[in-house]
């Protein structure tokens, strides 16, 4: 199995086919009120004082209990680089997003998908095209009204995972395509080798969602935010492992994507890389777990 590394990702190199336009842009000669909202750096921020004028909202801190720009989130063009799912880039029919890096990557994955279907081309440095990849991600697909009767919808999944993608990729440009469009979370990251997999590896989804007592004395469904975790049961090589198990420390509370297989969307996680657990020494072998408390 695999846990992936995130490359870094600068919006300055990311361009998207989706209007930005939730606010006006800022504009440093203009005086804003209080609670006046303006795009400054694909993110959407928020006056916290009147008579505001000439403070860059990019650069205000906002630790600062007197900052005078709050960021709410990013616009809905760039929410899939936001690193929360719940907050997804939402489009109609198409959605292109194209992506420069700096750094190489070999796996790239959308997560938290709403779409029929998800085509890449990935360019190198020079802006050649090194290869290209297409995937279904379910529902049907028609050219014509008769086709409604002779092709069976396909199970709709809800994420988008390429691997062994050419080490010259420096760039993709992606296209979701299909009716009402989300993508949650785009990933680009580099991959490295942990182990092998076991039948024990299992998933739960976790929710805090709860019956309450209001103030009146009503009972009401709180709804909470659901979150999907996996626990890896893995097996490396003794000698594999000494490499294994300091990367896998540094990368413990990072944003990750894991692959338990990939074939099977259900072990393929976007989330924070959690608790890991050395269980065995074997003499040829170290059997351990960790988990990814998976925000897909």
């Amino acid at each position: 199995m695999l846990v992936c590394e995130p490359v870094e990702i600068s919006l300055d190199n990311v361009s998207v086919s989706v209007a930005e336009d939730d606010e006006p842009a800022w504009v440093v000669g203009v005086t804003y009120g209080l609670g006046d909202r303006v795009v400054r750096d694909h993110r959407i921020f928020e006056s916290m004082v009147a008579d505001n004028l000439g403070t860059d909202p990019a650069l205000v801190d906002q630790s600062k209990v007197s900052a005078e720009w709050l960021e709410v989130q990013y616009t809905n063009a760039y929410a899939a680089f936001d690193g929360v799912l719940d907050n997804p880039t939402v489009a109609s029919e198409s959605l292109v997003i194209d992506v420069t890096v700096s750094d190489s990557f070999d796996v790239l994955g959308l997560f938290g998908v709403r779409a029929v279907s998800v085509s890449v081309v990935f360019y190198n440095a020079a802006d050649q095209k090194v290869g290209e990849r297409s995937l279904s991600l379910g529902g049907r697909e028609v050219s014509g009204w008769w086709e409604w009767f002779t092709i069976a919808p396909e199970p709709r999944r809800d994420k988008a995972f390429f691997y062994g993608i050419p080490v010259s990729a420096r760039r993709a440009v992606i296209e979701v395509l299909g009716g009402e469009l989300s993508v949650g979370e785009v990933f680009l990251g580099q991959s490295f080798y942990v182990g092998e997999a076991q039948p024990k590896t299992s998933g739960r989804t976790v929710t805090a969602s709860r019956y309450e007592v209001n103030d009146f004395g009503r009972t009401i469904w709180t709804k909470r935010p659901t979150r999907r975790e996996m626990t890896y049961i893995v097996e490396a090589d003794r000698f594999a492992f000494e490499s294994i198990e300091p990367r896998m420390g540094e990368l413990a509370g990072s944003l990750v994507v894991t692959v338990g297989a990939y074939d099977i969307p259900s072990t393929i996680h976007f989330g924070i890389l959690g608790t890991i657990d050395w269980v065995e020494d074997g003499p040829d072998e170290y059997l351990y777990s960790f988990s990814n408390k998976g925000l897909s």
